[in-house]
Order: C-alpha cells, then structure tokens, then sequence
C-alpha cells in the first residue's frame, strides 16, 4: 500500500486494482468562509492528483474534511464511503456538491471496496460528536487514520483486535479544530495561557493514544491552517505555542519522549507501507517551516482575488434582520426541550453592520423567547450582520461559521455549554433526539475508587459529559478535582459538579 500526502488531512491510498482518496481538501477559496487555507499550499496536486478514483472516504462534515469544490471535479457515480450519523449534515455536503453514490456505513461495519481493500469507520461514542477514525485493510496492511476522532483507549485497543494485531500506520492529528481560546474576551495573558495549554492536552492525547495502537509507522497530519485574509493572520501566532502546531513541531515533540517511528509528510510527498520508503516531492526542496513569516506572505498575495470572491458572495444586507432572526430561533426554541434545560441562559446576539442589532435569545424554563433588546446575558456572540442570513436560511452551518473564527464570544459565569453548540450544529429533532438517549442512558451504577489528597472517593466510572472510561482517561488534579482527559471536563470530586461545563453531575461519595 502506497500513501500519498494530500495535505492536512488529506491521503491517497493506492494499491495493485485501486485507489483511495481520503478526505481531500484542495479548493484554492480554503474553508471556513475562506478563513483556513491548506498549510503548506496544495494545490500543485491537482494537476497529478487521480480525479477517477476507485471510491472516496470522508469521515466528518467539517469543510477541511469535506471539500464540495473538489467533490465537484469527480465523476457523480464516484462511491462515497461515509460514516452514518444521526445528522443528515454530511450527506447533504457531499450530495450538494454532486456527488450520488452516497454509502452510508454503521461504525465498526466492513465495506469491500475492491477484493483487496476495505473500509470501516469507527465514531467518538457520544453522539454530540459527529467524529469517526477511518480504518482501511488492504494488501495485507492497515492504516488507521485518527484524524478529529478523539477515541478512547478502548475504541483503539478494539480496532487492534478487529484488523489482527498489528496497525502498519497510524495517521493523526496535532493541531486542534476549534475556536476556543482564540474568540474569546480573555486578556491576552490568559488567552496564552489557555491556548498552551490546549497544546499540551492534544499532544498528550497523541502520545495515549500511540501507546494504545502500537503502530509500526506513525504519520502526523491534518493541520494546521493558516490564515491568509488580513482580517485573521493574526491567529497564525498560534503555530508558536498554541493550538495549531505544525508537523515539524509535532514531530519533535514526540521524538523527546522518545518516540522515533513517525514519517513526515508534506503534500506530494509518499510513503509505501511494505518496503517503508519515502518518496518526496521535489516541489518542497527549499521549504522550510521556520521561514513561514515568508512563506504566508507570499501565499496570501496568491490567494487574495478567491478571498475577495469569497466576501463577495456574502453581500451586507439591505434591511433588518431581526424578523427572520426572530422566526429562526423560535423554531429552534421549539424543537427541544431537553436542550432548553440544558442552555438554560440567556443568549446574546450583537450583530454589527446594517440589518444588525442587540437581540437575545432566552433558553431559561419559563422565560423562554427572543427579544429586540439584549439585556443581560451569560453568553454573547458578536459578528458581522453579512454572515447572519446564510446563518438563518441553513446554508452556513453554525458550527462552520464558528470554525471560521469571524465572530467575538464572551460567557459569564466562564462555562462552556456544550448544548448550546449541540442545539445551534445539530438543529434538527432526530440529531438531538440521539443525545438526549444516549446521555439519558449512561450507565452511573458501575463505579470506581479514586484517591485525592489522602481522601477516598467512589465515583461513577464513565463520564457523564461522552461516557469516557475514567478508569482510562481520569486525571486527578490539587483540590480535590477529577478531570476527564476525553474533552477536559473537570468535576469536584466532593459535590459532583462540573466546573468549566455544563452537564450532569458525576457521580462522586467520599468513603473515609
């Protein structure tokens, strides 16, 4: 088996009688409302990349996963391998952008693709994640190919038992996806402070979950952006200590805890599993990641007319848009109560350039509705009225827009709320139906004895925010605190209760 770098986390895999591509990210407009660009440039590839493969593989609806402009250079029969979610949002990208051959595959379930390979996803347990490993079999190898998927020890000891015992590449990813700490209101100390440490927690994940797998090669790939419209370059600090590292630094860091087998790949660059040659693309002779100051300046200055383009099909409005902000999150005030309970708060909305306003949005039980005055919220978000139509009229999904990073958040008491995330991404009743059962159905009866500062506590062994072993992933921390190295929830052990989250309450009794 043969794998090529696309870039970030793109990968063509080819064997004897196939070809596979894997999340292909290419389109010169980047993603996110042009905000990420592919790091370094890719787009040399499209003049050598295969555009009649045997079949494709996405394993997430995130645009640096799923890229509708170079899903429209396939041919429409192309075989799209996809995981099935209880969202439809993955496939209505992929059918939007043309393609029909959509295969919708239960996690942990095989697909053949050709006599010798196969496919088959295995997903992040809790439903709110829509995030899934891409496990493929072929010539006798196996790849797993990690990318967002934050699975659990368990998940990736299991994947080891299903393919043999023996993973010939392990492929993840070292920068984050997210917009936490980057948006928010924090003074710029603490915004460092947080964004380090959201560094140090994704590269321990990496190295728990290397132990886990015990692949014979390691790729480190998917990331990180970089941000070429004037508006946002400055968030390329956050290749320096913060939540987007490149592979040089990712590579590093795992070769000072002695982990050597890793094989860095550029886009264009190949690696074959079985003689474990690497073949570089000769594109890359002269680059080198310290000189990136140069490198994104130059690239910007390539990328300017699609950013310009881009902006251009986001017009500012004419007329006020608190009616159909108003229709909008009534309906979405309507379709769970579950999550109503959940938000519990009042939202803000700051909306700035013409058609914008103050509005708040109320989730508290028995104030529920939204109003033309923002009043006093606990969560804010500020961003520009151009983005807010497509926002309503379902076109931009929310979770897409956020990953962009054009808006401003605050949130006071300073708790995340992973419901108001779930209600915005999802929106749909079947999607939040899903979590509702499934977080209604955690099992708090099985429990396990943690020990804190010369005290005993019996407490619930899975996590009430995904169901994380904490047997596995529980960290204890000065204070009396239980963390949950699954998404960093952190709960007092003494009352239960979750300290920078918002959901249940774990389970914990001090027995001496």
């Amino acid at each position: 088996m043969k794998i090529t770098s696309l870039g970030h986390a793109g990968l063509q895999l080819e064997l004897k009688s196939a070809k596979l591509l894997v999340d292909p990210w290419l389109s010169p407009e980047g993603a996110f409302l042009s905000s990420w660009f592919q790091y370094p440039d890719n787009q040399h590839l499209m003049a050598s990349l295969a555009l009649q493969p045997t079949a494709i593989a996405l394993s997430h609806e995130h645009l640096d996963h799923v890229d509708p402009w170079f899903l429209a250079q396939l041919p429409p029969e192309t075989p799209t391998i996809i995981p099935r979610y209880p969202s439809p949002v993955l496939k209505q990208k992929i059918a939007a952008a043309g393609l029909k051959n959509i295969i919708e595959v239960p996690q942990w379930q095989s697909i053949q693709i050709t006599e010798e390979i196969s496919v088959f996803f295995v997903s992040e347990e809790s439903p709110m994640n829509h995030d899934s490993a891409v496990v493929i079999v072929g010539e006798g190898q196996t790849l797993i190919n990690l990318n967002d998927a934050r699975l659990s020890v368990a998940q990736l000891r299991n994947i080891r038992t299903k393919v043999g015992g023996v993973i010939d590449v392990l492929a993840l990813q070292g920068a984050g996806a997210s917009w936490y700490p980057i948006c928010y209101e924090y003074p710029e100390s603490r915004k460092k402070e947080l964004s380090q440490r959201k560094r140090i927690a994704k590269f321990n994940y990496l190295k728990r979950a290397i132990a886990a797998v015990e692949p014979v090669n390691i790729i480190p790939f998917a990331g990180p952006p970089c941000f070429l419209d004037a508006e946002l370059t400055w968030v390329n600090a956050e290749m320096e200590e913060g939540i987007f590292p490149d592979l040089e630094q990712v590579i590093n860091w795992l070769k000072e805890r002695e982990i050597h087998n890793t094989v860095s790949l550029l886009p264009g660059d190949a690696f074959d599993i079985a003689s474990k040659q690497k073949q570089a693309d000769p594109i890359w002779s002269d680059f080198c990641f310290s000189q990136r100051a140069s490198y994104l300046k130059d690239y910007a200055a390539r990328r300017t007319a699609n950013i310009a383009a881009l902006k251009a099909r986001y017009p500012q409005p004419t007329e006020s848009l608190y009616p159909p902000f108003r229709d909008y999150f009534q309906n979405l005030l309507a379709m769970s109560p579950y999550f109503n309970s959940k938000i519990g708060m009042r939202i803000g909305f700051e909306i700035t350039g013409p058609g914008g306003g103050k509005w708040a949005v109320d989730f508290r039980s028995g104030k529920e509705g939204v109003d033309d005055e923002m009043g006093e919220c606990s969560y804010g978000y500020r961003f520009a009225s151009r983005w807010l139509p497509s926002l309503l009229d379902g076109s931009l999904p929310w979770e897409d827009f956020f990953l962009s990073l054009r808006f401003e958040v605050w949130r006071n008491p300073d708790i995340y709320n992973d419901h108001l995330l779930g209600l915005l991404k999802f929106a749909c009743p079947q999607s939040l139906q899903a979590v509702e059962e499934y977080e209604n159905a955690m099992d708090s009866q099985e429990q396990i004895t943690i020990h804190c500062e010369g005290d005993n506590y019996l407490v619930q062994r899975h996590c009430p925010h995904a169901g994380f072993d904490l047997q596995e992933v529980g960290e204890v921390l000065p204070g009396g605190i239980l963390r949950c190295l699954g998404h960093h929830y952190e709960f007092d052990l003494n009352t239960g209760k979750c300290l920078n989250g918002k959901c249940n309450l774990l389970s914990s009794k001090r027995i001496n």
